[in-house]
């Protein structure tokens, strides 16, 4: 119950924040064309910055009451909870999140190398890896990586932000595997008891099911970089401090064939199709997306397009979970 609270306070802030960003980034320069739909309209983009919000006011308020509940007579139960929340690798979890956050945003306005938008965020998880090391979370696929886990928590965390960021350009794409992704990582956590990383999934998730009601087909609003990068950093810091990284990792599949398809053409390729007079999208050139991979063997429209996404998505997520209950998870 307390980690409903808080994915309500978290969703309730973004759902009453998105009209104010639609309403407010219409004349601005924060828009962009719908290049999914014939007539293109023009939607206002940063939606993201309704989720980040959400998600904070949703972390405070599993802070507050946390607290109160410890030190209104719970403090036995609770205890442990005021542990993960007080310690350093919790604290410098948000520090990483919000820095794939100001980076997405930070690209929404200025267009951002595609080295910048990875160097940042790494230099904004530096901390976090430094806390692993000091505290011994230093565990990846059985083995102790010692003071290597400096470096490779940061990258973990700059690669999952980016390739999440990549597999997007779709109406209700990225929220909606957002949303799978989170989720199974709850059910995870509850299975194999490493409940550390729900103090950052509950408040995502709630954020992000308000965001898909506007966010949805035909998208009112895109989320921009400012969610993608923070959606990416936010699941990667979750499963490293449950020290779930490796089905974290599994989780993050799509994305991570994406991201090398996308290395393909230097990062220049768009998911895009042309539009048919039958709604249906088509594409002929390079396979630089898996986007680009069905629309050469399907028939699909956006909707389905996406539908099929997250479809593969739920898939996988099924069979992690099912590897989950019958083996110990590396970290």
């Amino acid at each position: 119950m307390v980690f409903v609270i808080a994915a309500l306070a978290s969703s309730v802030t973004t759902f009453l924040t998105v009209p104010w960003l639609i309403r407010n980034l219409k004349n601005t320069s924060a828009v962009g064309r719908d290049l999914n739909k014939k007539d293109r309209p023009l939607i206002p983009e940063m939606g993201g910055l309704a989720v980040v919000i959400g998600f904070y006011v949703g972390v405070n308020v599993l802070t507050i009451v946390v607290y109160v509940l410890v030190n209104g007579g719970n403090g036995n139960f609770f205890s442990s909870w005021q542990r993960v929340i007080s310690s350093p690798i919790f604290v410098l979890s948000l520090l990483a999140v919000l820095g794939a956050a100001v980076t997405g945003i930070m690209d929404d306005l200025f267009n951002l190398r595609q080295r910048v938008k990875a160097v940042l965020p790494f230099l904004f998880a530096l901390p976090l890896g430094s806390a692993m090391v000091s505290m011994g979370n230093t565990t990846l696929l059985g083995m102790d990586l010692g003071v290597l886990m400096l470096i490779i928590a940061p990258f973990g965390i700059t690669a999952a932000a980016n390739a999440t960021n990549m597999l997007e350009g779709f109406n209700g794409l990225g929220t909606g595997l957002g949303i799978i992704t989170t989720t199974t990582m709850i059910i995870i956590s509850f299975t194999v008891g490493a409940t550390e990383g729900l103090f950052l999934l509950f408040p995502l998730l709630g954020a992000l099911i308000a965001f898909l009601w506007f966010n949805r087909y035909p998208a009112r609003i895109f989320p921009g970089d400012s969610m993608t990068l923070f959606v990416g950093a936010t699941i990667a810091c979750a499963a490293i401090i449950s020290n779930l990284k490796t089905l974290g990792a599994i989780l993050l599949i799509p994305m991570i064939v994406e991201f090398f398809l996308k290395a393909r053409g230097h990062f220049t390729g768009e998911n895009y199709g042309k539009i048919q007079e039958d709604g249906t999208l088509s594409y002929k050139g390079r396979t630089e997306s898996l986007a680009h991979l069905i629309m050469r063997r399907m028939r699909v429209n956006e909707k389905k397009l996406v539908y099929i996404f997250w479809g593969v998505e739920i898939l996988i997520c099924v069979l992690v979970i099912l590897f989950a209950t019958l083996y110990i998870p590396l970290g």
